[in-house]
């Protein structure tokens, strides 16, 4: 019999006993990541940040897992020659890891006027490993919608929000001169797959609210998570990983187990909807309806809270 929300729920007895380990989804990439923007005073030093990348990906203590994909394409970085922070397009380059850890980019670059930085730093960042318009298009998302959080930019506007600056991107990508026709040639996935999500919640206009069916439970939620998806495991790609999160934002209204049971339960790649929805969350409404014991015992809490006290001073 499977487990219930009331046996396993995000308050029980059995959660508050937990000293809660981080994964590379959290810990090892944000925190690296971080680490590099916190560096990154006054313009972006991709040598810099291809440093803390290669660390992060070749270096890591043995409990943390990392993708294939993460650590095959950083092992091409070689910060000590010049562009050695590129590496070539990837045909597989679509997945999510550039998604679920570019965040802490919109903290940094939260004020519009830093919209150009933000939108370079989260591409460059994003196809360090990623190097495919899915892959890093996604960690523009998630570091974009961030700073919408953070500037209390209501949720139903954050897509059009996204579809405006994605022409930005698309400019920024084909004067780089690097790869530019295998990226244009991939660009329209992205792109098409975000303006069909928002035409079916009704929110293309960026000021209506969404619209949800009717009869929207665990097993209508896998199923149209599932549809977003490129390969049927929903939250996997770049492109869907964002979408997910930002879906059950919408959905959540200010109830953090709401948020949970969309965002953190389902039968794709939850941790990564996880980390992105509750790092929106964060931004949003701090620790508010978190249950203490989520966060008392929390692996490297203390390293956590430096970097984002580092943070939050530059930004």
């Amino acid at each position: 019999m499977p487990l219930s929300y009331e046996c396993a729920g995000l308050t029980s007895e059995f959660l508050k006993k937990q000293h809660w380990k981080k994964r590379s989804h959290f810990f090892k990439k944000n925190y690296q990541v971080c680490m590099g923007i916190c560096r990154m005073h006054q313009e972006f030093k991709a040598r810099n940040m291809c440093e803390q990348t290669t660390d992060v990906f070749t270096g890591k203590p043995e409990s943390l897992a990392e993708s294939d994909t993460c650590q095959e394409n950083a092992l091409k970085l070689d910060p000590g020659q010049p562009d050695g922070w590129r590496i070539p397009f990837s045909p597989r380059g679509g997945g999510c890891g550039a998604a679920m850890r570019s965040m802490c980019i919109g903290l940094r670059f939260r004020h519009p006027a830093q919209l150009d930085t933000l939108v370079q730093v989260s591409i460059e960042s994003g196809r360090m490993t990623h190097h495919h318009p899915t892959g890093y298009l996604g960690s523009l998302a998630s570091a974009l919608f961030t700073s919408f959080a953070v500037n209390g930019v209501p949720p139903p506007a954050w897509g059009k929000g996204l579809m405006e600056v994605l022409p930005r991107a698309k400019a920024y990508v084909r004067d780089s001169g690097f790869f530019v026709e295998e990226n244009m040639e991939q660009w329209h996935y992205f792109e098409k797959r975000w303006e069909k999500y928002l035409a079916e919640r009704g929110i293309s206009d960026g000021v209506s609210l969404p619209t949800f069916p009717p009869t929207y439970g665990v097993e209508e939620r896998d199923s149209f998570y599932t549809s977003l998806s490129y390969d049927g495991w929903g939250g996997s790609s770049g492109h869907d990983a964002p979408m997910i999160a930002y879906d059950a934002l919408l959905g959540a209204g200010d109830s953090w187990a709401e948020l949970a049971h969309r965002a953190f339960f389902h039968g794709g790649d939850s941790d990564s909807t996880a980390t992105i929805a509750a790092c929106w969350w964060g931004a949003m409404h701090g620790f508010r309806g978190v249950s203490a014991s989520l966060y008392t015992h929390l692996e490297y809490r203390d390293r956590l809270e430096q970097v984002a006290k580092a943070l939050y001073r530059i930004a």
